[in-house]
């Protein structure tokens, strides 16, 4: 079946088009599929009700539960996230201490709001955790709608108001804490508000005024950061594209030479960027004190995938050839080894123990997870049938594709292996990416089942470790769902995705069969598989060589390889013929779902085709 050549140029693009055409005729009388069926497998929360009603939006906690939620908040957001300066905690300190004996002392509503936002991420963090103190289930969304209402975020003038640095801070701590929440569609809608007014007030550019201390510069080059790597993981989950590229910044990254971004001389990646406080200084860190070294690995990683999704999965990319995804994956992967030889303190072959007692501080665990995401978003174009999509390639060109699936494989099998065999939340939610756990097994989870549904085709071990692995992946993802509704979600996802498997299937390939939690699924007859978890494995880690090779990069858009859209809609604007009458009634007639899951991770590897490989 013909799919066009690559290129820009119009010709090119025609017979794209032309070839997509006839593979809709090829399709015939096939059902095309419809919204809800791809959005059956998106997890996220975007479409859950969260509105709660604020009688007073400035009642505020005891000051033993907001110490303790701040406390929470030190802990496990500002490294990687140091949104705030060291004034804040002074500053919260003296609002306690003083409203205890003087109920005339005042602040802002703005600062009100972000100190709401603190406490609805620390109260989040402490229901995931399990905390025996913690408050009633809803009590972070107490928090965040007071912060709502002191933003008056009802009001449009709010959002096109004048920037100020902390109305983008609020913005920011806001988006991190739907992140948490799994609202990912408003988190992505308010990281870019805050990038937007952070543009606006110039913190994407180098301050080269001497007016400005060094602390000061330093200090808004850590909020510009911090909201670059939220959006790096909206960006992740959601596909979408980033509102700013670094090429478009001169505010000088995290370990920038010759600036008050460096790094210390003598500092490990161990060390905790908060655990260093300032007596003098008022909302900015210290001004001597250097940036610590697990923010350098950490922004220069976010930066790395912004070339990842962008060179790899940029809406542009079926103007691509082969060869020319090749040769990204090949230099993507160099880059990525470069980083993870600086970065990651036992190097990126070292084998990690599956146990909460390998040893690895909670910065070096963070790096290996995100260095083992990187490598799956750079290496899973090659985890498909590439045999049958692409014809005669050479010796070469199919020596590469397999090395780089096998290097997909291997990273989340590596994932897999830091997790204890036992699940431990507490300890994962302590030490891991608490702000995208679920997106981090469901991304390891995905890559092992669509081996398995290829027939293990690129393994290089015995198909029962991969499963073993999927199986203790979804243990995970069991013990999570009490805790948390994502994870939940998520679990029923996999569970419907596994069974709808008819019990041959499911022998075929070794797939476990878990019992879904919710009444609207039906299982096939579950099947007993016997498991080695014993098995060991050797990842591909070694540079990925160029390979020579000049046919049509494979699309991975649904409507280029199936009949997305009737025949009779492909010259229609709106979607199955909606009329304009029906928009005067309903304005989100025809148009696509609210959130759409990203096919890289969570497409049902069971139903997409074999040149789908996002």
């Amino acid at each position: 079946m013909p799919y066009g050549p690559p290129g820009t140029e119009g010709d090119a693009f025609n017979q794209r088009a032309e070839a997509l055409r006839r593979r809709q005729h090829h399709s015939g009388n096939r059902q095309p599929p419809d919204n809800d069926q791809c959005s059956s497998y998106y997890f996220y929360l975007d479409k859950s009700d969260i509105d709660i009603d604020i009688d007073d939006p400035h009642i505020i906690p005891a000051a033993d539960t907001a110490e303790t939620l701040f406390e929470y908040y030190k802990a496990v957001v500002h490294s990687p996230f140091p949104i705030l300066g060291d004034m804040f905690e002074a500053q919260l300190q003296m609002f306690f201490t003083r409203d205890q004996g003087s109920p005339t002392f005042v602040v802002g509503p703005k600062w009100k709001a972000i100190m709401n936002l603190v406490f609805a991420i620390g109260a989040r963090y402490s229901h995931l955790i399990g905390a025996e103190w913690r408050a009633d289930d809803h009590d972070h969304l107490v928090y965040m709608w007071r912060a709502v209402h002191l933003l008056e975020l009802q009001s449009i003038s709010t959002l096109v108001a004048q920037p100020d640095q902390v109305l983008i801070q609020a913005f920011g701590l806001l988006s991190l804490y739907y992140l948490t929440i799994g609202h990912v569609s408003r988190a992505w809608y308010m990281i870019g508000i805050a990038l937007r007014h952070a543009q606006a007030a110039g913190l994407h550019l180098r301050h080269e005024d001497p007016s400005i201390s060094p602390r000061r510069k330093k200090f808004l080059a850590q909020i510009w950061w911090s909201l670059y790597s939220i959006e790096c993981v909206l960006t992740s989950i959601t596909g979408r594209p980033r509102i700013v590229s670094p090429i478009d910044c001169t505010v000088p990254p995290p370990g920038a030479k010759g600036t008050e971004m460096a790094t210390p001389s003598r500092e490990t990646t161990t060390s905790s960027a908060f655990s260093r406080r300032s007596e003098s200084s008022a909302s900015e860190p210290t001004a001597n004190a250097g940036v610590d070294p697990f923010n350098v690995a950490y922004v220069r990683l976010d930066i790395l995938m912004d070339k990842i999704l962008s060179g790899l999965y940029s809406a542009q990319k079926s103007a691509k050839s082969w060869k020319a995804a090749q040769k990204e994956i090949a230099s993507l992967s160099d880059e990525l080894e470069a980083w993870a030889l600086h970065s990651l303190s036992r190097g990126s072959t070292a084998a990690i123990a599956a146990s909460s007692e390998h040893g690895l501080s909670r910065e070096q665990l963070l790096l290996y997870l995100y260095y083992h995401n990187a490598k799956i978003c750079i290496t899973r174009p090659c985890l498909c049938r590439l045999d049958l999509r692409i014809k005669g390639q050479n010796e070469e060109s199919t020596r590469f594709n397999q090395k780089a699936a096998e290097a997909c494989i291997g990273a989340a099998l590596d994932i897999t292996s830091m997790l204890p065999d036992t699940p431990n939340t507490a300890w994962f939610y302590g030490n891991g990416p608490w702000w995208c756990a679920v997106h981090i097994i469901m991304q390891a989870l995905t890559v092992l089942l669509f081996e398995l549904s290829l027939d293990g085709i690129h393994l290089t071990i015995d198909k029962s470790h991969i499963t073993s692995c999927v199986d203790k992946l979804i243990r995970w993802l069991g013990s999570m769902k009490s805790l948390d509704a994502v994870s939940e979600s998520a679990y029923n996802v996999v569970a419907r995705v596994l069974n709808k498997q008819s019990k041959q299937e499911a022998a075929h390939r070794q797939l476990p069969q878990p019992q879904p939690t919710d009444p609207y699924q039906q299982p096939h007859d579950a099947q007993d598989i016997t498991l080695d978890p014993q098995q060991q494995y050797q990842p591909y880690s070694q540079p990925l060589k160029l390979q020579q090779s000049y046919v049509a990069w494979p699309s991975a858009d649904p409507f280029d390889s199936n009949s997305f859209y009737p025949q009779s809609n492909t010259d229609n604007f709106y979607l199955n013929d909606v009329s304009g009458f029906e928009y005067l009634n309903d304005p989100n007639a025809g148009l696509m779902d609210f959130g759409q899951p990203l096919n890289l991770f969570y497409g049902n590897p069971y139903e997409v085709t074999f040149d789908q490989w996002e």
